[in-house]
């Protein structure tokens, strides 16, 4: 990745340059990772089912944030706009980054990159409610900015929801995906294909234990009708809102074979070492757990242990 990254951000006359070259190189890299993240995941053996013939009529809005992510940016879009699902628009929102983020963005000539620019700094939790409120898609995908996707991420995805409709079964509001820890690979997160509803949602969706915004595709007008937004609440903004929605979805379909490569990178704000910023963290993961123990009392949500989640993956 270190060559994808010198080629397309040192100078910005040489993304258009390189494009193609940059294009083929990332996919057979993001190709090679996945290929590597299912074998560890356990998929050893190809699937043998036929995959469905995906219609591209829905189009997914990627809301991606973005402050000082210079590094890992170029690869980040180039791995989205190399999707073999195609009807995607690609939300980037500058969120007053210091570096040359904004000229990376700008560098990637493609129509379906709409850029959105903060005067100032608002924070992750904000830059996604930004960038949701202009959202035009079907559906909505949270994504950060430094993170990778396997190349058929959302055709897997919307396969799914395809196949419910076709078969009459129950509109499904989210899409769940995999998630590949890249740090910690024992970590990583995968289960059985479902369609799951009821009260079976909070515990089998895993969202009390991975509550991150990013393991979900949304329906966009489920996500408007509840009017959820994310609190401002970092390093916990994600669960409060995550656990309502996984709650209120009529059914959420769990797409093993989707998967989400989470970087979690140093000098990353949620690795970095600041005193002050430490207490408000601190103090902001008491405020979401007030939030996320509040609700599961109101609604009377059984909560799964840690013990059942590591004894029931596949």
């Amino acid at each position: 990745n270190g060559f994808l990254v010198i080629l397309c951000t040192t100078q910005r006359t040489m993304v258009g340059h390189c494009t193609r070259d940059t294009k083929n190189y990332q996919k057979s890299i993001c190709m090679e990772q996945t290929k590597n993240a299912r074998i560890q995941l356990g998929y050893r053996n190809p699937k043998t089912v036929q995959k469905t013939c995906v219609s591209m009529k829905n189009k997914i809005s990627v809301v991606i944030p973005i402050y000082n992510a210079a590094k890992y940016l170029s690869s980040t879009l180039q791995c989205i706009l190399n999707q073999t699902y195609k009807n995607l628009e690609i939300i980037c929102v500058l969120d007053a980054p210091t570096d040359n983020s904004e000229e990376i963005v700008r560098g990637f000539k493609d129509s379906r990159i709409k850029i959105i620019k903060n005067k100032q700094n608002m924070d992750l939790p904000t830059a996604r409610n930004i960038g949701a409120a202009k959202a035009e898609g079907d559906w909505i995908h949270f994504m950060d900015s430094d993170d990778l996707l396997s190349p058929d991420f959302y055709e897997e995805l919307i396969a799914v929801n395809s196949d419910c409709a076709q078969n009459n079964q129950q509109s499904i509001d989210v899409l769940a995906c995999s998630v590949f820890y890249e740090k910690k690979p024992k970590s990583s997160i995968w289960f059985k294909d479902e369609i799951i509803t009821g009260k079976a949602k909070i515990k089998k969706s895993q969202v009390l234990i991975h509550g991150w915004a990013w393991r979900w595709i949304i329906r966009r007008d489920f996500w408007d009708a509840h009017k959820f937004s994310f609190p401002n609440l970092r390093p916990m903004e994600d669960t409060p809102v995550t656990l309502q929605m996984v709650y209120y979805a009529d059914a959420i379909a769990l797409c093993s074979h989707a998967i989400y490569f989470y970087k979690n990178r140093p000098g990353s704000i949620l690795n970095a070492r600041n005193p002050q910023r430490e207490k408000k963290n601190h103090e902001n993961r008491h405020k979401a757990r007030k939030i996320i123990h509040d609700f599961i009392r109101v609604h009377h949500i059984k909560k799964p242990s840690r013990l059942w989640h590591l004894i029931t993956r596949k």
